[in-house]
Parts: C-alpha cells; structure tokens; sequence
C-alpha cells in the first residue's frame, strides 16, 4: 500500500509528501492525530520544502557573491547608521512600491553587505532578484560588444523585481557602460526597485560618467523615489586588520 501510494504522490509531483508521509503517519499515530490534522501537517510539510527549495533557487539565480545576512551585520559597529530604516527596507516594501535604496559611504563601511543582505530577504519574500558589481558589468559588456549581444545582457537586469548594482565610483565609466547603466536605470524607473552601492556622494558622480548630462539623468532617475543609507563609520576590513595586527604584537611579548 504505501508503495503504491509513494508511486501516486510523486505523480502529483508531491516529492517530499512521498518521502515523509510513512514518518508523519507514525508521528500522527503516536499523538493520536485526527485524519485531518495528518492531512494538514503532510501539506505543511511539502509546502516548506517548496519554499525552501524556491528560495535556494532565487538566491542561486541572484549571483550574489557571498551570502551575508542582516543579523550577521555589526551594527554597533556602524553607530550613526540609521538601524531603524534598514530594518524597515527589509520587510521590502519599497520594492513593492518600486522604490530605491542607495547605499554611500567609504570602502569597508558595509554598504556591500547590506545590499547582499536586503537582497536575500528579498528572495525570502518570492522576489527575483539580481545582483553585479559595476565593474562585471563592465566585464559583461565588452565581451558582448565583440559578439553583438550587447542587448542580451541589458536585458538580464530590466527583468527582475530588485537589481543590485554594487561599487558604482570604484572606476570611471566608459562610454558602452555609461550609456547601458543609463539604459537600465531609465528602462526600471518607477517599474522595478534598484539597490546601488557607491564610495562617492551625488556630487562626485559626475566623475564617474563620461558625460555630466548623463550624470545628472541618472541620478535625477535613481534619487526620485529613494531610501538614502548615508554610511559614516570605520571600515570593518581595518578593524580587523588592527586587531590582528595588535594580536601579533601581543603575541610576541
């Protein structure tokens, strides 16, 4: 019997019911559970593991570097960060009203790990989610210049609910990656939600493109609708350097 109705199950495609509902019957048994309540706690169980198995598959689709989360974040570290506001950006609302986050502040500060970070409660939440470092970005465009599949690659960030674009000001922008950066921040404007992370305040962001104008109608874009995350802090890479660097010195006393 209870191979015929493993067989059934996972003709429903209820893969994990299959594999569970021997264990959950003996477990209903034992507390003498109602027929109902075995029903219900086998649906649970196969709707966690669809949403478990979703959401590895959001995280995986999102390319994100490393996996960091918020509460690994050191907030006490990082004083003058508003914890109130990155609280309230994760529940993610502001990709529902469409809305942007831009994260400034000096490299080591965090902004890295907070977009990760929000960008992971946004695959938590059924979001598609995508994330780049402007300079891969970079990378991802001069080869598609070669093969002329310049408009697959735009094409891949217009989609998604949250794009992430990490290190805007690290290099100055050339003219393909300032006209695609522009193309995709025109083409999601007030459409779908943008994270971008840079190490220069909006007044140095005509250093980074080729063009002021194109400047100017990138930032006029990303700031209208946007949550600023201004962080003023120490960078958490030099903290950690000098606290080994005082380890050794102790060390060798």
């Amino acid at each position: 019997m209870s191979s015929t109705l493993d067989v059934k199950l996972r003709r429903l495609r209820l893969a994990f019911m299959a594999a569970s509902f021997e264990a959950q019957n003996a477990e209903s048994i034992k507390h003498k559970h109602g027929y109902l309540e075995f029903l219900g706690s086998l649906v649970d169980a196969e709707l966690e593991s669809r949403d478990n198995k979703g959401l590895m598959k959001r995280v995986k689709a999102a390319h994100f570097p490393l996996e960091k989360t918020l509460e690994e974040f050191n907030f006490d570290f990082q004083p003058k960060l508003d914890v109130k506001l990155i609280k309230s950006l994760a529940s993610c609302d502001f990709i529902e009203r469409r809305e942007n986050v831009i994260l400034v502040g000096q490299p080591g500060t965090g902004k890295t790990h907070l977009s990760i970070a929000l960008g992971i409660k946004a695959c938590e939440k059924g979001f598609d989610v995508r994330f780049t470092t402007v300079q891969d970005l970079a990378a991802r465009l001069r080869g598609a210049h070669a093969d002329h599949s310049v408009e697959d690659v735009i094409g891949n960030f217009l989609e998604p609910d949250l794009v992430i674009l990490d290190e805007l000001g690290f290099t100055p922008l050339d003219r393909l990656l300032a006209d695609a950066f522009y193309r995709i921040i025109a083409s999601r404007y007030e459409k779908k939600s943008l994270i971008v992370t840079s190490n220069k305040s909006f007044e140095s962001w005509a250093e980074v493109f080729p063009d002021p104008v194109i400047a100017s109608a990138v930032l006029d874009r990303l700031v209208h609708h946007a949550h600023l995350v201004p962080i003023v802090g120490e960078s958490f890479r030099m903290k950690d350097v000098r606290a080994r660097q005082k380890g050794e010195a102790t060390a060798k006393k």
